[in-house]
C-alpha cells in the first residue's frame, strides 16, 4: 500500500498538482505537545511556554500546525536548542535563532518526518 500511495505521489507532483501552502495566521498559544513548524523546521513543544515566547515565535514566521495528516519532512530542532532559546534574552534569543535557521541538520537538528 505504501509504495502505491509513493507512485500516486509522484504522479501528482510531476503532473504539477501541487500546491504551494501559504503560512497559517498566527492563533492563540498553543498547548504543550504542539509542533511548531517554520518553512522546513520543527520545535516540539514538551514544555509549557509564556505568551511573551509565543509572540516572538509568531513574529518569527512559527506556526502551530496539525501533524495528523502531515505527510511534509522536517528537520527536528534538538530539545536543548528550545531550551535556550526559551531561557534566553531577546538579543541572545535572535542570536541563537539566527543560527539554527542557517544551519544544517548536522548542528543542532535532525531529521525526521513530519508525524
Amino acid at each position: 500500500m505504501r509504495l502505491f500511495g509513493r507512485l500516486i505521489d509522484r504522479v501528482r507532483t510531476l503532473a504539477g498538482v501541487r500546491k504551494v501552502r501559504q503560512i497559517p495566521s498566527a492563533v492563540d498559544k498553543p498547548p504543550i505537545g504542539t509542533s511548531v513548524v517554520r518553512e522546513n523546521l520543527r520545535l516540539r513543544l514538551k514544555y509549557p511556554i509564556d505568551d511573551d515566547f509565543w509572540q516572538w515565535l509568531s513574529s518569527n514566521g512559527w506556526r502551530a500546525m496539525q501533524q495528523r495528516n502531515n505527510r511534509r519532512r522536517y528537520i527536528v530542532v534538538a530539545e536543548k536548542t528550545l531550551i535556550k532559546l526559551m531561557k534566553a534574552d531577546l538579543d541572545l534569543r535572535n542570536q541563537i535563532h539566527d543560527k539554527m535557521i542557517n544551519a544544517g541538520p548536522p548542528d543542532a537538528v535532525r531529521s525526521s518526518r513530519g508525524r
